[in-house]
């Protein structure tokens, strides 16, 4: 391979980094059939594909971490989707044989959501477009199985998820081949998280609108919230389990599996944007809160049981998810403040180490002894103090119900 040919396929290896992908049509030199390999000349494409499998997957860069204070790092995404590309360098006749591939085992993710809640780089819509009709273009002969994206994940706002149309925009590009599809709802994605309403979908319109490719064949719902909200994202996922399933495109029902809904706990930051959310803090993990994530797989119906259940829940799918007041209570807390900005922690002297409930009693001493203007005129914090918390107005609720 030439010098010219070894810098081209650099740069094509390098632009699967940033989600879009570049081929080299043509080489200066003829292509050797490599039969003295036994990669080639003993292995047959399905072999080669899984080896080829392994040496692509993708896998967080962690020598490029996301800034901790940001609600897109998170377990799976502490850093960029980063893909080793060097055997596309090797000999052109595995160029030519799996050129491709790095970018279907990719994990294709779109973030359907405002600028702070994703990456300054990430996928979109017309990236994968513009990609799968290249694939297809250069590969009408290739079987589709081996132009299927083994793994796609949505994060998304309910705002943006509920209406259905940003989801239809990814599920509905032409040629796209996803077989496994995650949307996660992150805490910061929930309507009114900031006020610490109950946890509540308004509509499951998407849910029965959204068509999804006829390739999938397993669809993962996650939700997520904090980690003392837990009775509120299991009866939530209950009724998921029981309310829900998807269509694809051929007309086939996805529906929940049996076991049901899975979950684990992890550890990020309390802050964002410049603000502190010490409401939802635990002394003992300054500068830090415990988020709590259920999942919720649905596969394709096998059964009269599954069609007829599906039958069944087609009313409730119009309909939104929301949880009773008495496990919403019960997970409500008592503050007088939701978060402390950066300025009014830098007057205080709050630190990162400093746990929460100090921290609270700070910001008001120093306001107090210094009547600093800006502190206590700040607009987006007494706007916040005075309509404080949904949640609280369920327990004000329960109070007078017991007077």
């Amino acid at each position: 391979m030439d010098q010219q040919e070894t810098a081209g396929f650099t740069e094509a290896a390098d632009v699967l980094k940033d989600g879009d992908l570049r081929h080299i049509s043509s080489f200066t030199k003829s292509t050797h059939p490599q039969t003295q390999s036994p990669l080639f000349s003993r292995l047959p494409a399905e072999i080669r594909d899984e080896i080829y499998s392994y040496t692509f997957a993708d896998y967080e860069d962690l020598d490029n971490l996301y800034d901790f204070d940001t609600c897109y790092r998170r377990p799976g995404y502490f850093g960029p989707r980063k893909t080793h590309t060097a055997l596309l360098q090797t000999c052109q006749a595995i160029y030519n044989d799996c050129w491709f591939m790095p970018w279907t085992l990719a994990r294709q993710t779109f973030f359907l959501a405002g600028a702070p809640r994703r990456p300054e780089k990430s996928t979109s819509t017309e990236q994968v477009a513009r990609t799968v009709q290249l694939i297809e273009q250069l590969h009408p002969d290739v079987p589709e199985r081996r132009k299927e994206i083994a793994n796609v994940q949505v994060f998304a706002q309910l705002c943006e998820l509920e209406c259905g149309g940003p989801l239809s925009d990814v599920l509905d590009i032409s040629l796209f081949r996803p077989k496994n599809i995650t949307i996660t709802v992150r805490h910061t994605d929930i309507w009114d998280w900031e006020r610490n309403a109950p946890i509540a979908m308004f509509t499951s319109t998407w849910v029965w609108s959204c068509k999804f490719p006829s390739t999938v064949t397993n669809i993962c719902f996650q939700l997520e919230s904090l980690e003392r909200k837990k009775e509120q994202v299991d009866n939530i996922m209950q009724q998921i389990q029981t309310g829900w399933y998807f269509t694809r495109a051929d007309h086939v029902h996805m529906v929940p599996v049996a076991i049901g809904p899975t979950s684990k706990v992890w550890v990020g930051s309390s802050s964002w944007e410049g603000e502190r959310w010490v409401r939802d803090e635990d002394d003992a993990e300054p500068g830090k809160i415990r988020y709590y994530i259920a999942s919720l797989c649905f596969t394709p119906a096998k059964s009269d049981d599954d069609e007829d259940r599906v039958a069944r829940d087609q009313q409730a799918m119009r309909e939104g998810v929301d949880v009773p007041k008495e496990i919403a209570r019960r997970s409500t807390l008592r503050t007088d403040r939701a978060f402390l900005t950066e300025r009014q922690m830098e007057l205080a002297g709050v630190t990162a180490d400093t746990p929460a409930s100090v921290a609270l009693d700070m910001v008001p001493l120093y306001d107090e002894l210094n009547e600093d203007p800006y502190t206590l005129s700040e607009q987006e914090y007494w706007s916040d103090q005075d309509s404080m918390s949904e949640g609280e107005d369920l327990l004000e609720e329960e109070e007078g119900e017991n007077s």
